[in-house]
């Protein structure tokens, strides 16, 4: 069976479909404990008509069609580079914003799940695994009773992995397979990184997927909580502890650099936009940047660094290069 299947619910009571709200906001609430996935899952083991509200909410979103990830530059919190704290009222309008498309309870088999640039995709699946897909992301699911099978074909994903001891969750990248149960870790593959896996809680082993009976099986990495994996074809496998509320910023809409180069803030700034940032100059390049930004407002991100730099930003269209003040020559000596 492939593709996906849904059903027409019945309509919940007016309790159960605020419930189902409140557990959408949960989800997307930058203070959320690393507890609210598993409640929710039990949540919905506890009746069908939770289920169904759970369905209908996500629908509606569904429905609503992809939405980009954009932020007023107006935010005076955005501007001078404060994280952004939200209530439970506000956090369920800013999934509305944030995530693209929600859907929940659905059989997955050879199924594709994609996002274009500036968008997010939340979806529940069959085994209660939740997974989010950030921006110019794709990934195919196959399940089957030997394994769930999930491959990355480009971008990022978080996973977190419901409890399954005798079904293994396998997520593939390239030659690399990550095994993980009852984890959350997320996998991030495209042209800036070439494989980097981060756990955020549980463990998760690496390994390269065997290439014949004549190769050797080769040792699996196997991850803490907080450690990410490194994978390049230019540099040597690396093993690093990353500050988690940066790897995690773009769950919430944002971007967080420290101490980062320009030119590597740019390149991650234009993985949310069709506005594509260049630096000109090779010392500019090597300029360093920090701060909290919005994924996909380049715009406020090119004028705060113009501002702080004294740099000048030529816009063509979607294309916007930074680059030094041209030299003004000297006023001529008065005689």
């Amino acid at each position: 069976m492939s593709g996906t299947r849904q059903v027409d619910d019945p309509v919940p009571s007016g309790d159960v479909r605020a419930k189902a709200a409140d557990w959408i906001a949960r989800l997307h609430d930058e203070q959320r404990g690393p507890d609210v996935e598993a409640k929710l899952h039990a949540w919905l083991g506890e009746s069908e008509a939770h289920r169904h509200a759970f369905n209908r909410m996500t629908r509606a979103w569904e429905r609503a069609g992809a939405i980009q990830m954009r932020a007023s530059s107006n935010n005076p919190d955005t501007r001078r580079g404060r994280p952004l704290r939200l209530s439970p009222w506000a956090a369920t309008m800013a999934a509305t914003l944030v995530v693209a498309v929600i859907a929940t309870a659905y059989y997955w088999r050879d199924n594709a799940l994609i996002t274009g640039i500036g968008q997010q995709q939340a979806r529940l699946l069959q085994d209660g695994t939740r997974v989010v897909l950030n921006t110019d992301t794709r990934i195919e699911v196959n399940y089957d009773k030997l394994a769930r099978r999930v491959r990355l074909i480009r971008g990022e994903a978080r996973f977190d992995v419901s409890k399954h001891p005798a079904w293994p969750f396998l997520v593939s990248v390239e030659d690399r397979e990550i095994r993980a149960l009852g984890t959350s870790f997320i996998v991030r593959h495209d042209s800036i990184e070439d494989l980097s896996v981060t756990l955020v809680e549980g463990q998760v082993s690496i390994a390269p997927v065997a290439q014949g009976e004549e190769t050797p099986p080769q040792a699996a990495q196997i991850l803490a909580p907080g450690q990410r994996l490194i994978v390049s074809r230019h540099h040597a496998q690396a093993v690093d502890r990353p500050e988690l509320s940066r790897v995690t910023a773009w769950e919430h809409g944002r971007v967080e650099f420290e101490e980062t180069l320009l030119e590597d803030a740019t390149n991650e700034m234009n993985r949310y936009s069709t506005t594509h940032i260049t630096v000109a100059d090779p010392q500019v390049a090597q300029l360093h940047v920090g701060g909290v930004f919005r994924a996909g407002d380049s715009g406020e991100f090119v004028k705060i660094v113009t501002a702080a730099f004294g740099l000048h930003a030529d816009r063509n269209g979607d294309a916007i290069v930074l680059s030094r003040p041209a030299t003004q020559p000297a006023p001529p000596a008065v005689q």
